[in-house]
């Protein structure tokens, strides 16, 4: 497999499938199209629009009436095939010839036949609710911007400082094995590149290290990947946490990709430990006393969540303008 821009879908119960990106192609590309997993992650299904190749743990999925073939039709299906999934798992997996005896209830019309008209006004409806509530959240966020004002993003000048200038707790997880993990609601952040770096749910309370409000940056693993956590988290061994007291959010955003810069020079057979953090060096915007500006730092991520925020709602108020009109039943 070739890395480059087109989704790889496996039998992922996360990001929509998708578990990289690829340049290469072969007969499973296709696109509109249900990706229905039957191993791994059996059940469930997602819908891609967009041109995507397939693994063969996955079933493609469409109506025989290629014209009913849309968005919302297809979410509609979607949707039906998941409430099968309680039925299968990874040691009865949802082959082939189970999906062709599987039957699935479907609305109808006065005359016994399926009611696509219904499926499109419906998940237009759920489509709505979803994007009138974002809308409502993304516009009281940029109100609540607005209010605490942008700063000045004044030019500045760039100084490079040692991790421990940068940062007053640079501190490793605790491990933990797997089979030690107790069912709980606390994120559990390790090594992984996707999720914010959560890689589950756990109630651990003794012989484990948390931490909140700090970046973690991944020592081992997916190598230098670095996120922001509010929230309270349970950190593994295969990251380290990056805190310094009285820090904003925005702050910490800038920081993130300068300091996941580090994942260029190092690598899976080239971890970075402890030793090694602390002689690193990050470069930084400072002030005209050549101190760290995190105020510029602040006010620089505020304008780009406030550009981004931006973009996002005019977005949103296309899409809810284009579901509003009618597909045709």
């Amino acid at each position: 497999m070739q890395e480059g821009n087109t989704p790889f879908i496996g039998a992922s119960e996360q990001n929509n499938g998708i578990t990289t990106f690829t340049s290469s192609s072969n007969e499973s590309e296709d696109c509109n199209v249900l990706g229905i997993n039957y191993n791994g992650s059996v059940g469930f299904s997602f819908y891609h629009p967009y041109k995507a190749l397939f693994s063969d743990d996955v079933k493609r999925v469409k109506w025989k009436e290629k014209e009913r073939n849309n968005k919302y039709t297809l979410l509609f299906l979607s949707s039906v095939i998941k409430k099968q999934k309680d039925k299968y798992a990874y040691g009865y997996k949802f082959n082939s010839q189970r999906m062709k005896r599987q039957k699935i209830l479907l609305p109808i019309d006065s005359k016994g036949k399926i009611d696509w008209g219904f499926m499109v006004s419906f998940m237009k409806q759920k489509e709505q609710e979803l994007l009138n509530n974002v809308l409502n959240k993304l516009c009281k966020r940029l109100i609540n911007i607005a209010i605490r004002g942008e700063g000045k993003l004044q030019q500045v000048n760039w100084k490079a400082f040692d991790f421990t200038e940068v940062f007053t707790e640079i501190q490793r997880g605790k491990r933990l094995k797997k089979a030690d993990h107790t069912t709980g609601n606390v994120p559990y952040v390790s090594s992984t590149s996707l999720n914010n770096g959560v890689d589950g749910f756990i109630g651990n309370e003794g012989s484990v290290r948390r931490f909140s409000d700090c970046l973690t940056l991944a020592n081992s693993g997916s190598v230098g990947c670095t996120f922001y956590h509010k929230y309270e988290f349970i950190a593994s061994d295969h990251v380290t946490q990056l805190k310094r007291d009285g820090l904003d959010k925005y702050a910490y955003l800038f920081l993130a990709p300068m300091v996941q810069r580090l994942s260029e020079k190092y690598s899976f057979n080239r971890e970075i430990n402890d030793e090694r953090i602390k002689r690193e060096k990050i470069l930084l915007p400072v002030n005209k006393d050549g101190q760290i500006d995190f105020d510029f730092m602040s006010s620089f991520m505020q304008q780009v969540e406030k550009d981004i925020l931006k973009t996002t709602l005019s977005t949103f108020k296309k899409r809810i303008k284009l579901s509003k009109t009618s597909i045709g039943g």
